[in-house]
């Protein structure tokens, strides 16, 4: 897993790089490009507008079935009204123990301690993957993936139950799993090549036909240093931008 290339990568750059993000990113492109892996296989999830693949819900249940075709996974999912959806966003967005200002890397760990936190308020959230050549604008300059994860719950939208993406790195509300992917897949160099859902115990792609019932602890225990790590990063990045205004 190139996760921990780029930490170790990112780890030894010196706070001087962030006086000149463009620099820092194009070392940082060259590092993604030599050791993120090769995916030969491709897919897609089994979902139209409306999510025709879900179980439609009762008055009374709160969890509906989302299929994912690519890894034939059924995910049981909290079911969220769009004012409960756009009020969880907001609360988690907030938090200042996630580090969504640095998108270079560590969406998995972001990811895997959003669902967490969901869990621990009792909604049941799973994971969205894409897999590819992504490319997304920030203000660190152009940055490339070769996956992106975030946490996946249904929204209810009118009569339709909707997989929607909580992803405060790229949006400032929750969006549905086609705008979310449609932003990193923009540009005309991007590629796709898979996407597919899990529950909210897998980590990365690797654990794309895992069948956990529970988290595991070295997840747990790179969750927490590599958001550790990257928020110190960007609180030295932002840090170093105070001064330079100064």
């Amino acid at each position: 897993m190139f996760r921990n290339l780029i930490l170790t990568f990112l780890i030894l750059l010196n706070v001087s790089a962030f006086a000149n993000p463009n620099s820092a990113n194009e070392n940082l492109k060259k590092t993604i490009k030599k050791v993120a892996p090769a995916v030969a296989t491709a897919g897609t999830i089994d979902y139209k507008s409306g999510c025709a693949s879900c179980t439609q819900i009762g008055q009374a249940s709160k969890t509906a079935m989302l299929y994912s075709k690519e890894n034939n996974q059924k995910i049981d999912l909290s079911v969220l009204t769009e004012d409960e959806a756009k009020n969880l966003f907001d609360e988690l967005a907030a938090r200042d123990d996630i580090p969504f200002g640095y998108p270079m890397d560590g969406c998995y760990a972001r990811a895997h301690k959003m669902v967490r936190i969901m869990e621990d308020q009792g909604i049941i959230a799973g994971k969205a993957f894409v897999e590819g050549k992504l490319y997304v604008d920030t203000k660190f300059g152009e940055v490339g993936w070769g996956y992106h994860v975030a946490p996946v719950v249904l929204v209810k939208v009118g009569g339709k139950i909707i997989p929607y993406i909580f992803d405060p790195s790229l949006f400032d509300r929750p969006v549905s799993f086609d705008t979310w992917k449609g932003k990193m897949l923009s540009k005309k160099k991007a590629q796709f090549e898979r996407e597919f859902y899990t529950n909210r115990f897998s980590y990365d792609p690797d654990d794309k036909d895992a069948k956990y019932s529970d988290y595991q602890d070295e997840h747990l225990q790179d969750m927490n240093s590599t958001n550790r790590n990257f928020s110190r990063m960007l609180f030295m990045y932002n840090e170093q931008m105070k001064d330079k205004r100064k």
